[in-house]
């Protein structure tokens, strides 16, 4: 049956398909599609998969179509070098960061090399974000040479380091870098051992997080090892047990969800709940996570807050120890530490966005001329401004800079909205910071105090002269079109499969046309939000609007609206229902 998709068409509307505002946001039109095909056809014929064929293969990826690590620019020259050093029985040394992505990174190389050794695995250094900041230095290098370190290789960082390269040759000491992050601007690369990262020969083929990155280096060591491109029951073991880490550091950096980055991400979520790793059963022991079933935001939501927490409000070493090597009483006890950190960590992250949006409306920070918010506190915990800052952008839908105070310095965080880069508006105060890395859409940067004044100036100019008017609504991206009677239990099961949703694989937004109000009522705390009943052509479905109770006297029974929103699976008393999640309402104009 081809669905009908002119319900009350858009007489009466604002706005017409190809640029229409609802209440919230601006809506993007769906590309075509053939409206012969079914709502999961449609929505990935519009994300460009065109033909039967393609679009199965999407749904149904196998690890046969993972990237070989050899497709990875400098993987296995890397894990040839590694490989010479474990058999020479060199002192190795990891070098990570103190992220979920850097942590999981170190895990994944560390239980290679440890297999390959038969010894308690390599040394593992992750700095303290508080007294040493991220990435490696030429200090670092000085520590390990007088440590007799003979080989240092990185993991999710590294690729600016050239003075800590130079200081690596000075002193004998070998040097590998892995890392995903942004080239220096004046494009002057470490000279060293090797250098693994994806777009080192230009455009990659998937752009990996700082795990994936390693994962490969990983894999192209077991294949070395073993002499042959099929590794050994030990190796095949150690690949297996690390896929899940290696999913969870790629979901946790917000990498995009395309290619091999999704192959990893959902098979890692398959086989999790079953993994055979005591740190990580930990983990989803001590926050309860299903035993079946996982997607992205059990990862997002729930393991990678765990594992970020020991970096934000402590050390990192905390996780790494949990990812290596702890086991039993001690597992269980530092997933418990863990949880008690992330505890912490957002009661000072809401402290810290309550005290920012006073900040900002006490000084109307947020009026349409100021397209870049740049923000600072004396106490605010440096290893949280960032998702605090990531917050903010999501209410405001502007770039925003938090900075901490450290010493003489401001030291913070940077996020960005769709369109503009946060790096390269860096890039042109580059004479005003300290030092300053990361991506368009996240960084981070260091500036003297001396320079805050001018520093705000210099962004906010940038931001205003790069940003329209328009970026700063935020908008909602419609996959397809869809009738209500299309909304079914069966169809929501089959757009999960699209999945895991995050970064460049959205969650798939429908939009309905015409939709008839049968009953809207406040729910949750203080009526913060919405439950609707809408029908259609004798259809009707359950929908939920989140921390928009205030439109209630808005939407009256027997009211047409047009809506976009996401299909979700609702499960109450072991009963499986499709359910509409609502990003925006159109209401009729006059």
């Amino acid at each position: 049956m081809i669905p009908n998709f002119d319900h009350g068409s858009n007489f009466g509307f604002v706005g017409t398909m190809s640029g229409m505002k609802g209440l919230t946001k601006r809506w993007k039109a769906p590309k075509a599609s053939d409206p012969r095909l079914d709502l999961v056809g449609r929505i990935l014929e519009s994300r460009g998969f065109e033909g039967k064929h393609a679009r199965e293969t999407f749904l149904n990826p196998t690890m046969l179509e993972l990237e070989k690590p050899s497709e990875l620019p400098g993987a296995v020259e890397a894990a040839q070098l590694l490989v010479d050093a474990v058999r020479a029985k060199k002192k190795i040394l990891i070098f990570g960061d103190y992220d979920a992505d850097g942590i999981t990174a170190s895990a994944v190389l560390f239980h290679m090399i440890a297999a390959a050794s038969g010894r308690e695995g390599p040394a593992v250094y992750i700095p303290d974000r508080f007294d040493e900041g991220y990435g490696i230095r030429p200090e670092a290098i000085e520590k390990f040479a007088k440590q007799g370190i003979d080989l240092v290789i990185t993991v999710d960082c590294g690729i600016t380091a050239v003075e800590a390269a130079h200081k690596a040759t000075e002193l004998g000491l070998s040097l590998i870098i892995t890392d995903h992050h942004t080239f220096r601007k004046d494009e002057e690369f470490p000279t060293c051992a090797a250098i693994v990262h994806p777009a080192l020969k230009g455009e990659p083929k998937t752009l990996y997080a700082g795990v994936g990155v390693a994962y490969q280096v990983a894999w192209a060591f077991a294949e070395i090892w073993s002499d042959s491109a099929t590794v050994n029951e030990k190796f095949r073991d150690v690949l297996l047990n690390m896929l899940p880490i290696t999913a969870i550091g790629t979901i946790a950096d917000m990498v995009p969800l395309k290619k091999s980055n999704r192959i990893i991400a959902k098979w890692g979520l398959q086989m999790l709940p079953t993994i055979d790793h005591v740190g990580l059963q930990s983990i989803m022991k001590e926050i309860k996570t299903p035993k079946s079933a996982l997607d992205a935001a059990h990862v997002s939501f729930g393991i990678a807050p765990l594992i970020n927490a020991a970096g934000r409000m402590s050390h990192a070493a905390i996780a790494l120890d949990l990812l290596t090597h702890l086991d039993g009483k001690l597992a269980d006890g530092a997933a418990a530490e863990l949880a008690e950190l992330n505890k912490r960590r957002q009661k000072t992250q809401r402290d810290i966005q309550a005290e920012a949006l006073q900040m900002i409306e006490e000084n109307n920070l947020d009026d349409p001329s100021n397209r870049c918010l740049v923000l600072h506190q004396e106490k605010w915990a440096r290893g949280v401004v960032g998702i605090c800052a990531g917050q903010l952008v999501n209410q405001l839908s502007r770039p925003v800079i938090m900075l901490a105070s450290d010493g003489d310095n401001y030291v913070g965080s940077a996020r960005s909205i769709p369109g503009y880069s946060i790096l390269e508006g860096l890039h042109e105060c580059e004479s005003l910071l300290l030092t300053y890395g990361g991506h368009a859409a996240a960084a981070g940067l260091t500036l003297h105090r001396n320079k805050f004044e001018e520093f705000v100036h210099a962004i906010t100019a940038h931001a205003n002269e790069a940003i329209s008017e328009d970026q700063l609504v935020p908008s909602v991206k419609i996959d397809s079109i869809a009738d209500l009677s299309e909304i079914t239990i069966e169809a929501a099961c089959s757009i999960a499969k699209i999945g895991p949703f995050g970064i460049g694989n959205p969650t798939p937004r429908v939009q309905i046309k015409g939709a008839k109000i049968v009953d809207c009522n406040a729910m949750g705390q203080n009526g913060g939000h919405l439950s609707i009943r809408l029908s259609q052509s004798g259809s009707s479905i359950r929908c939920v609007w989140w921390n928009q109770g205030e439109m209630v006297d808005r939407l009256p029974r027997g009211g047409l609206i047009n809506l976009v929103a996401t299909v979700t699976i609702n499960e109450y008393r072991g009963h499986r229902s499709s359910q509409l999640k609502i990003e925006d309402i159109q209401l009729p104009s006059g």
